[in-house]
């Protein structure tokens, strides 16, 4: 087979492949055949982009034949651009997300994350997030830098560096939006837990694109892991790229928890230099907000219960442990109380109530309604609330005595 003729073959595989418009692949076959073994190995290297490429398009075409691709397909292409980047070029990216408490949640996901994203390869992207923090509490901007296998993040003016192994995270992978497609694509492997699928066609330009629209069902498996990800959702994917440009995400009850969207797009960036270089760690660690955990843990439980489920959420400097979840069930199974502690300046919901004793020398507050039943306290520099009845966190609880809270309060001990 000639060299045009190999050419040709490999361009026409590449356009078979949906490649991202304007990507030449021809450059970067030659570009892979070291100079010096150029012409005995030349016919090897094409033969392998051809046989590569084959398999690329075996693979894109079920994806992208029609119009438009079957929906399951191109939830799939969609959580796999968010997983690995595939098929993107550069690119720089303004999001908004904006989330609503989902049931009982002492310390409730920011209502607001402006993010910038310049975005030129898995492992050269720099993202800025403005957060709004809960409850009035002001804003912070968190920077991340990623150059090769360092990750530098940027908090209250300290730095921190991290190394990742492989591909690692990008900055596609943070948003509800994109763990609702990911679950998506997990699910197809669990027997019984993958919601439905569907598309009623395209959707409107946005940020200058044409999009498809994505609807999903309610999780037939929910989890608390991400509540906003457990109702329907819908999803509006770049057409060519599948990249998420918009998102309406409903939680339990079926009420909108988290839109997305996507305020400002531009494909085919060229960065100025220096735009992902990191900048020099900190001297040391950010100090903590209040203890490290180590949680305060019931010393005794009244009969029946029994330790379920544990969470812990760690900030975004690093090495501080910023809240606390243990999930305790009934005997019968179903989770019934849930623990929590946060460092006690954290912005924890202080809920009215009625003053309780809950040993010598410790009081607490106590809210109750038909719903549900909670009660909070200060404890050794935290904040310690425990919850049965109602939802918290996206988990349906039980109810058992007030007694039984008390109870569990009072052995609670390092």
């Amino acid at each position: 087979m000639s060299t045009d003729e190999t050419e040709r073959r490999v361009r026409a595989l590449a356009g078979a492949a949906n490649l991202p418009q304007g990507f030449d692949t021809w450059p970067g076959v030659l570009a892979r055949v070291p100079r010096v073994r150029r012409r005995r190995t030349a016919a090897r290297a094409v033969t392998a982009a051809v046989v590569a490429l084959a398999v690329a398009a075996a693979v894109a075409v079920p994806l992208t034949v029609g119009a438009p691709a079957s929906a399951e397909a191109a939830a799939r292409r969609a959580a796999a651009v968010s997983r690995t980047g595939a098929g993107l070029p550069p690119l720089e990216l303004t999001e908004v997300t904006s989330t609503k408490p989902v049931g009982f949640q002492p310390e409730p996901p920011p209502p607001r994350i402006t993010e910038h994203i310049d975005y030129e390869s898995p492992t050269h992207w720099r993202t800025e997030s403005t957060v709004t923090e809960p409850f009035g509490e002001g804003t912070q901007t968190i920077t991340q830098i990623r150059n090769g296998p360092r990750i530098a993040t940027v908090a209250a003016g300290r730095v921190t560096i991290t190394r990742t192994s492989g591909q690692g995270q990008l900055p596609f992978t943070t948003s509800a939006a994109v763990q609702a497609l990911r679950k998506l694509l997990a699910a197809g492997s669990v027997g019984g837990c993958a919601p439905s699928v569907s598309s009623p066609g395209d959707g409107p330009l946005i940020a200058g694109r044409p999009t498809l629209i994505i609807q999903t069902g309610p999780s037939p498996c929910p989890s608390a892991d991400f509540p906003q990800s457990d109702g329907p959702a819908t999803f509006w994917l770049d057409k060519q790229t599948f990249l998420v440009l918009r998102a309406d995400l409903h939680g339990p009850g079926n009420r909108l928890d988290q839109t997305i969207r996507v305020t400002g797009l531009r494909y085919h960036v060229t960065f100025p230099q220096g735009t992902f270089r990191l900048p020099k760690p900190g001297a040391g660690p950010t100090a903590c907000p209040g203890p490290v955990f180590a949680p305060l843990i019931p010393a005794s439980l009244p009969d029946g219960l029994r330790a379920g489920a544990a969470a812990s959420n760690g900030a975004a400097t690093g090495h501080c442990i910023t809240s606390y979840t243990i999930t305790y069930r009934d005997p019968a199974g179903h989770p019934a109380v849930q623990l929590y502690e946060a460092p006690q300046a954290s912005p924890a919901v202080r809920f009215p109530g009625r003053a309780v004793t809950i040993r010598p020398g410790l009081a607490g507050t106590l809210n109750s309604s038909s719903a549900m039943v909670i009660l909070w306290w200060i404890q050794d520099g935290r904040y310690c609330s425990l919850q049965t009845g109602g939802l918290t966190a996206g988990v349906r609880l039980t109810r058992v005595p007030t007694a039984v809270l008390l109870h569990t309060a009072a052995s609670l001990d390092r």
